[in-house]
């Protein structure tokens, strides 16, 4: 590396190495950015939120989608159409399996939308705060 200036003999460093530096930190601070996950590039394995022996996770999955948007429907349909109450309950007709499957399945997908909202939203927070905290040490090192 060659200098362009001369040292200025009241200061320490010349102004080209100020600017190595400077142009050092910067290229670090990029590179650390790019490290840092984004939400929409996560890997997901859906071996963490399918419970089921190894090697059965097909038929396992299949047993939830058959099972779980039903219970959901009929939680729905309990607490919010009947008004929790038993009797009113009963009086529906619980022979359609498909129709209560069908509102159980919109419902969890809404479900599902609001948790991945707020999984961004946590994300999103925890980014920011390091990223205060990463600014806030740069102004106390005088950067």
């Amino acid at each position: 590396m060659e200098l362009k200036s001369r040292p200025d003999p009241k200061s320490f460093m010349s102004n080209d190495y100020r600017s190595t530096g400077k142009q050092f930190s910067q290229d670090s601070m990029e590179r650390h950015k790019v490290k840092e996950e984004d939400f929409l590039n996560q890997e997901i394995d859906y071996r963490n939120f399918v419970f089921a022996p190894e090697g059965y996770e097909g038929p396992v999955l299949f047993v939830y989608l058959l099972s779980l948007p039903y219970l959901v429907g009929l939680t729905f349909l309990f607490l919010f159409v009947a008004r929790a109450s038993y009797e009113y309950f009963l009086e529906f007709n619980l022979s359609s399996y498909f129709v209560i499957w069908a509102i159980g399945y919109e419902v969890s997908a809404v479900l599902l939308l609001i948790i991945i909202f707020l999984a961004w939203l946590n994300h999103y927070r925890n980014r920011y705060n390091r990223e205060s905290l990463r600014t806030k040490s740069k102004q106390r090192r005088g950067y």
